[in-house]
């Protein structure tokens, strides 16, 4: 069964909350989704919970200019895949590439490429949590000390009805399950995603993930693994 690894990132933003009864906690997950869109910083982790695999791992700040620096890294059976933000030029280097690439001023698609606080990068987005609260099966809500579990599963059919329609090569889901832990200041600090999806072609594919977030507020610097001479090597894209 083969797995993919962005389908919070993509289903998140793509399915809503309608008008039908909303299931126990969802405004505590609605509320924690907003506030990850209000950090100055934080680092995000992502990972394949069954390999017991990191897939991703993101990190960033926002500046007095309100410019987001930020430092991303992908892995993946091709290899790895990087970028880094200074604020004012977009650099990344493929699996395949020896050098970076860097997107300045002069590029056509400049503005798309550089992240500020109102215009987030996707990882620094409420959107990585995924959450329909028309299509909940069941709901379980957990208080502990510092912390609250909320965990959702999903009905198939109701998902199917419409969310197909929005997602290409996805021809149905066969389950999927979904957790939030939330911290005592109403953060998400853990998020899980498993479940089953079937493609146009009737293969099967599994979802196993978990996001990690830390360091929420805290991160003030990030290294920039762009060097001097990483700089004047790299080649720009206009």
């Amino acid at each position: 069964m083969k797995k993919i690894f962005v389908f919070s990132v993509v289903l998140g933003a793509l399915l809503l909350c309608g008008c039908s009864a909303k299931p126990e906690g969802y405004d505590s997950v609605k509320k924690a989704k907003e506030l990850f869109e209000e950090l100055d910083s934080a680092r995000v982790i992502m990972e394949d919970i069954s390999a017991g695999a990191r897939l991703m791992e993101f990190s960033f700040y926002i500046n007095e200019n309100n410019e987001m620096i930020f430092s991303y890294l992908g892995i993946s059976a091709d290899g790895e895949e990087r970028c880094y933000s200074n604020g004012a030029e977009f650099y990344y280097k493929t699996a395949d590439s020896e050098e970076w690439e860097v997107i300045g001023p002069a590029d056509e698609n400049y503005y798309y490429n550089i992240y500020t606080r109102e215009y987030r990068y996707p990882y620094a987005r409420g959107s990585i949590f995924f959450l329909d609260g028309t299509s909940v099966e069941t709901a379980s809500v957990i208080e502990e000390r510092d912390q609250t579990v909320i965990v959702y599963s999903y009905d198939p059919d109701k998902l199917n009805s419409y969310a197909v329609g929005l997602l290409d090569n996805v021809s149905s889901f066969s389950e999927l399950t979904a957790s939030y832990v939330i911290d005592e200041n109403g953060y998400i600090t853990e998020f899980t995603e498993q479940g089953t999806v079937t493609d146009a072609n009737g293969k099967k594919s599994s979802v196993d993930l978990r996001i990690i977030v830390d360091n929420m507020n805290e991160i003030y610097e990030i290294e920039a693994p762009v060097d001097k001479t990483d700089k004047e090597n790299s080649v720009s894209v206009s």
